[in-house]
């Protein structure tokens, strides 16, 4: 398992000549991390008493971050398994119609998983950016930049995830669920830039 590995071990993987894991993988680490940051925030804010009027949300934004973060990290997971599916597809025999029928269904149910890892990462990433926001504003404003840079990894998180959602639909043949996901990216593209924007304007930078 990825999420097992050393920060030495995952990084020497990433930078080996396998194509797992690759940026989905890492995309979903970035978005561990970032939600592993905001929840670090709102537990340094919680054990100040003079924030006790902000507890309740703290107590909150910590409870959503260990939860984001555990999902991510079984994402990191996830994607590669997904595109291990894809090169198992491919690998398929094609000898005969029924062989090449078999195959074609395999590599475009791989292809649709995915898709479909990535957009779920960039939607959590897209989340920790409003915990990020919380931390920011509300959070003990000594870890103001921790929160900061929750926010924009959270964000580089998202929008890798989307760019492998793009690059997987180009695969897809089912015009319905291509113009479905791109909806979506689209969406959250937006989403994430628009709110990113917004909350580096409250930080010192």
């Amino acid at each position: 398992m990825l999420k097992a590995l050393s920060l030495e071990q995952f990084s020497e993987a990433v930078a080996s000549t396998e194509a797992v894991p690759g940026g989905g993988s890492v995309s979903a680490l970035a978005g561990a991390l970032s939600a592993a940051l905001a929840a670090m925030v709102a537990r340094l804010t919680l054990n100040k008493k003079k924030f006790a009027l902000v507890a309740p949300q703290m107590g909150r934004l910590e409870r959503q971050g260990q939860v984001l973060q555990h999902r991510l990290l079984e994402a990191v997971d996830r994607d590669a398994q997904s595109y291990r599916k894809v090169l198992a597809a491919f690998g398929m025999p094609k000898t005969n119609d029924e062989e090449r029928q078999a195959r074609t269904l395999a590599v475009q149910d791989a292809f649709k998983e995915a898709a479909d890892v990535p957009l779920e990462v960039a939607g959590l990433c897209r989340h920790i950016m409003d915990l990020a926001d919380e931390a920011v504003r509300l959070g003990n404003p000594d870890m103001i930049t921790d929160a900061g840079v929750a926010l924009v990894l959270a964000r580089s998180a998202a929008l890798g995830a989307l760019m492998n959602v793009n690059i997987n639909l180009t695969s897809l043949k089912d015009p319905d669920v291509v113009a479905d996901m791109r909806a979506a990216v689209g969406r959250l593209k937006g989403e994430v830039l628009q709110k990113e924007e917004r909350t580096l304007a409250a930080l010192p930078f």
